[in-house]
Order: structure tokens, then C-alpha cells, then sequence
């Protein structure tokens, strides 16, 4: 829950979340906006379908404060699953 208890507010908007996708290393490309939990189900798609691996995937977050944050996905989160 974002900090001002998922009340959206003109002056507090919530917080968003994408999928970055750096193609081949090169070629940066959002995915979103997207649920917090989408952009994990999204990462595990896009890699499923880059066999080659060559396609770079972070989770981007603009928090309710307008701060900026970039984060990794481990190997294991990637993994397909079931």
C-alpha cells in the first residue's frame, strides 16, 4: 500500500511501476504503467520469449514522493515457472 493508504490524490499520486527493457543492451523500452506484481509476471514473459537472453529487464518505481528507483530481477525470478 502506498504511503498515503491508496488514496489518489491530485496533490498524491500513486505509485507506478514498469517493466525497462533494455533490447540487446541497447535499445531502452518501458513496459507499463503496470500493478507492482505485473511487472515480475512481465519480466518472466519477456525472457521466456529472448531465448538469447541478450535483453536486459529492471522494474522502475515512481514512488509517491517522485523518486525514481531502478531494481534487478535475480536470475531465479525469471525462471519459468510451475
Amino acid at each position: 500500500m502506498t504511503p498515503n493508504n491508496g488514496i489518489e490524490t491530485a496533490t498524491c499520486p500513486p505509485a507506478r511501476h514498469w517493466l525497462l527493457v533494455i533490447e540487446g543492451d541497447c535499445e531502452p523500452f518501458l513496459v507499463g504503467p503496470l500493478d507492482e506484481s505485473e511487472v515480475l509476471v512481465r519480466a518472466r514473459e519477456h525472457r521466456a520469449k529472448d531465448s538469447s537472453m541478450d535483453d536486459g529487464l529492471y522494474a522502475l518505481s515512481l514512488d509517491v514522493e517522485g523518486n525514481l528507483s531502478v531494481g534487478a530481477f535475480a536470475h531465479d525470478e525469471l525462471a519459468p515457472q510451475g
